[in-house]
């Protein structure tokens, strides 16, 4: 199979482009081997996870001007699907028979504020601007030690001194992107802010589409060591509650920030996992039916 370099998915982000062949509308993170899917086939694979994880974030009612109050309901929010077929990539021509183990990572809001930018309008008059910062590179250890929603990849200290590197760089000049702040000392080796994955959060996108995706290379199918992989890996992410212009924020104004770690930890009861013949049962790249899905399984 031909495989796009990984230069042409770091270019568009680098030009603050994001919309990629078959991923025309942008706004999402598209990094390995989901490049070499359109959003339509990677959405209706993702549709049916194997595993997900669905943990409680800090998020404010954007439905009024920033900066507004925080309101319980927003969800960090990860869909693993297993053995993908290559046929369903954007040149099934090139098919062999192998498959992907693919990821995606969605921050969605509260059911009453998920059609809140759904108008062009609403987007165009917000004062709100959200920054998903992504630690695709970090140290992993065994991701059940995420199951109580801390980061324990990352020591208190490295997580409390990016929150306050990333809030007073968006303080200053009020963008997600530019150049990042120095990795602190206290993050050692193993973390490199130069790394991330930056995207200014597409308002729409709160609704139930996906922030970041990614896939394993491709494997045979019934492989499990791209699901393993996978499902243990634990995703660090920052989320930046920021502001636009039209907010007319005083200079000494920070945004409040949150890193929050997440893992598929949750295996579907009878999924279709490597190995197995049984079938997908639940899940949704619609993230409402994310939630409802976990919902069914087990009381997050």
């Amino acid at each position: 199979m031909k495989l796009v370099p990984y230069f042409y998915v770091l270019l568009p982000l680098a030009l603050r482009v994001h919309g990629l062949p078959g991923w025309p509308t942008g706004g999402t993170i598209v990094a390995g081997n989901a490049v070499q899917f359109d959003r339509e086939s990677w959405e209706a694979n993702l549709a049916h996870p194997n595993a997900t994880g669905n943990d409680a974030v800090v998020g404010y009612d954007v439905s009024k001007p920033w900066p507004s109050t925080q309101v319980d309901g927003w969800q960090l929010s990860i869909n693993v699907t297993s053995d993908i077929p290559d046929s369903d990539a954007m040149n099934p021509s090139n098919a062999s028979g192998k498959t992907f183990t693919g990821t995606s990572i969605f921050l969605q809001a509260p059911e009453n504020l998920r059609t809140v930018f759904s108008d062009q309008d609403a987007r165009d008059e917000t004062t709100w601007k959200i920054c998903f910062v992504l630690i695709p590179d970090a140290p992993q250890e065994n991701a059940t030690a995420a199951a109580d929603k801390t980061c324990p990849i990352m020591s208190s200290q490295c997580v409390s001194d990016l929150e306050d590197a990333y809030t007073r760089k968006f303080a200053r000049n009020q963008d997600c992107y530019g150049t990042p702040p120095a990795t602190p000392s206290s993050c050692g080796d193993g973390i490199n802010t130069g790394a991330f994955n930056v995207q200014q959060l597409p308002l729409d996108s709160i609704g139930g589409r996906e922030v970041f995706v990614t896939a394993s290379d491709p494997h045979d199918p019934g492989d499990d060591t791209a699901w393993n992989a996978a499902i243990e890996k634990i995703w660090p992410v920052l989320t930046i509650w920021g502001w636009n212009t039209r907010a007319n924020a005083s200079d000494d104004t920070v945004p409040t920030a949150q890193l929050s770690c997440i893992s598929a930890r949750d295996v579907k009861q009878g999924a279709d996992t490597p190995g197995s013949a049984g079938s997908r049962p639940c899940g949704s790249a619609v993230a409402a039916l994310v939630v409802a899905c976990v919902a069914a399984y087990a009381l997050l």
